[in-house]
């Protein structure tokens, strides 16, 4: 019996040696090239936390500009680092990324390290419907795995074998449809036209004389319906993100400011009406008194930019002319000098 016992204890130690060895090999000669091309946030993230003291964690709306009009195309987070001449700020930027993917690479930040305070942009649309469940989703999730803090060559075989969120675009697409036919608006002292997305998007928009439809508006109408018209509490997956993310911070001694960015609630009052900018001022103050009651730092700055400061026009999106980029800039500087 011991010498059995001595077997299987000798056959597991030369299965963990050959494991870790092959784990090791892995990482320093594949791995780098693998976590390059589907997780190249952590590699930043890994540069540069040492040596900054403010990590700005942002999507598209940090880097995007008036390709036309400005003359001055610095990043939001680079504007910030301008008002802060004795701190040190760096960013992890990445199109699409929200709450979610922001939350593993918070916690990849050293504990007791450098870094002493995180910007997470808080963008209202990515707790929509259309974006919790958006085809890119999917691409996002596998991201979110390669930067768990985890031996490198299991990442690589559960990225193998699909072990993420890995639903097909098409039961997303289903989920999203779903929710808009059945999720009811119902906030008190708002009044809304129609009881789901569905319904507001169905109703007549902009007649015209001869019967049809200005479709140019009712087109962009329905765009502001889609991404604004829900109700925000503690059951959507974002929320429960950003939960997490106060969390993480608390954890590691690390101060966490969400930066609630500019919607054009100028359009969304012209194209829709009142309710509709009555529900994302309701969802706004939420998240505001949600997170300072949580001990984060909250930047309100839903309504800072001007409907025509926006580049898109014809779209929902948080993009700004170098105009607005700063007035949310010089708000989070100011709010970092007077918590410093």
């Amino acid at each position: 019996m011991n010498k059995m016992i001595f077997r299987i204890a000798i056959r597991i130690l030369a299965i963990a040696s050959i494991a870790l060895s092959f784990n090791a090999v892995f990482t320093k000669f594949i791995w780098p090239e693998e976590l390059a091309k589907d997780g190249p946030e952590l590699q930043k993230l890994v540069k540069i936390n040492d040596s900054c003291d403010v990590l700005y964690f942002g999507e598209s709306s940090n880097i995007s500009y008036d390709p036309v009009k400005d003359t001055i195309t610095t990043s939001i987070s680079g504007l910030i680092a301008e008002l802060l001449p004795n701190r040190k700020l760096g960013d992890i930027t990445h199109q699409a990324y929200h709450a979610g993917i922001y939350l593993p690479l918070i916690k990849r930040i050293p504990t007791n390290g450098k870094v002493k305070t995180v910007i997470v942009t808080l963008n209202l649309r990515t707790l929509d419907q259309a974006c919790i469940n958006s085809g890119l989703e999917t691409a996002l999730q596998k991201q979110t795995l390669y930067y768990a803090n985890q031996p490198p060559v299991w990442i690589h075989l559960r990225a193998a074998l699909n072990d993420y969120d890995n639903i097909s675009e098409h039961e997303r697409d289903h989920k999203m449809w779903k929710q808009w036919t059945d999720n009811k608006l119902e906030v008190k002292g708002i009044k809304f036209p129609y009881p789901t997305i569905k319904t507001w998007c169905e109703a007549v928009k902009f007649p015209l004389a001869d019967g049809s439809e200005d479709m140019s508006k009712r087109t962009l109408a329905d765009h502001y319906v889609k991404a604004y018209a829900f109700v925000i509490d503690e059951n959507n997956p974002r929320v429960k993100d950003l939960d997490e993310i106060v969390k993480v911070c608390k954890a590691k001694n690390i101060k966490v400011m969400f930066n609630i960015l500019a919607e054009n609630t100028e359009y969304a009052d012209s194209l829709v009406g009142q309710s509709l900018v009555q529900l994302i001022r309701y969802n706004r103050d939420y998240l505001v008194k949600r997170y300072k009651a949580k001990g984060a730092i909250v930047i309100d700055n839903l309504e800072v930019v001007k409907g025509k400061d926006y580049t898109d026009q014809n779209w929902t999106t948080e993009h700004y002319n170098y105009k607005g980029r700063k007035a949310i800039a010089d708000n989070v500087a100011q709010k970092l000098l007077m918590n410093n």
